[in-house]
């Protein structure tokens, strides 16, 4: 399996991310998150100096994918602070 590093992402009209930047490409959060569930690759993000973790996860109402740096909705996901993709 092979690690890769999150650096931007890029966010709906109501600011839900919908791709991510990976080695200087865009890739939808569906993809992403296949890869995660089929242990194809793994995903990771730089939080204030810290190497964090990119899990997958399903909406509960909508059974679409989105991606989390944590599996606790009341801390906060790293991914909302990255810069956006341009």
């Amino acid at each position: 399996m092979t690690e890769f590093l999150v650096t931007c992402v890029k966010k709906d009209e109501k600011g839900v991310i919908v791709q991510v930047g990976v080695d200087a490409a865009l890739y939808d959060v569906e993809t992403i998150a296949d890869e995660i569930w089929n242990n194809k690759n793994s995903y990771f993000t730089n939080a204030m100096g810290h190497r964090v973790k990119v899990f997958a996860f399903r909406h509960p109402e909508t059974n679409k994918p989105y991606l989390s740096t944590s599996a606790n909705i009341k801390l906060p996901n790293s991914l909302n602070f990255l810069p956006k993709c341009k």
